[in-house]
């Protein structure tokens, strides 16, 4: 029966086009504009890479017996967030 099909929808494909346009100008802006400290949510980056470089320096304290000083901080109020 004709009702077991999905119509065509050119919609998505207009989306996706639209998309990858706005994805190629803001790759550009956004080169500039994010900091080499943001982790998450950029290309080829994760949001461990953070917490591991951390860690990586404090080991390497440790093992050479530097003398340092590390804190954390907890941004979680600097952001809105949904309960």
């Amino acid at each position: 029966m004709i009702s077991d099909y999905r119509p065509i929808s050119l919609v998505t494909s207009l989306y996706k086009i639209i998309a990858k346009v706005l994805l190629g100008r803001l790759r550009k802006v956004l080169q500039d504009t994010i900091f080499l400290t943001q982790g998450a949510f950029v290309e080829g980056r994760q949001i461990l890479d953070a917490v591991l470089i951390a860690n990586e320096l404090v080991d390497e304290k440790r093992r050479s017996r530097e003398e340092g000083v590390a804190f954390k901080i907890d941004f979680e109020k600097a952001y809105d967030h949904v309960d």
